[in-house]
């Protein structure tokens, strides 16, 4: 199965080495070991709206977009990062937005620590 199939709309992190594989190789099926993180109805375009999805394409060379697919390697995961502190620091106002951003900053300190990479299903 594809990942698109199971992952639309939002960010994965493979927990283990055959999870990391299979997400390289559009591979997957329910038993893959991953954490997702749905980036809710409306977020997306609100995110891009603020300049999320530039700012990690620029600090990290990549080109995240609407109806796109990216793996971020773990090597620029700090890119990533600094992209969503940054956009925490400009939220405070719009709650929901910075509770997902919370949870995005934890998914990809988590990917740091494991040395995983994050894919990026939109």
């Amino acid at each position: 199965m594809q990942t698109s199939e199971l992952y639309r709309r939002g960010i994965v992190l493979p927990l283990d080495d055959q999870a990391e594989r299979s997400l390289r190789a559009n591979d997957i099926d329910l038993s893959t070991k991953v954490h997702f993180l749905e980036i809710p109805d409306g977020f997306f375009d609100s995110l891009r709206r603020h300049g999320l999805f530039d700012e990690i394409n620029l600090r990290c060379g990549a080109l995240l977009d609407d109806y796109e697919e990216e793996i971020i390697e773990a090597s620029s995961l700090d890119g990533v990062l600094a992209a969503v502190d940054e956009m925490v620091g400009k939220t405070e106002e719009r709650e929901p937005e910075l509770e997902f951003l919370t949870q995005f900053h934890a998914l990809i300190r988590k990917a740091i620590s494991t040395s995983r990479p994050l894919l990026f299903e939109f």
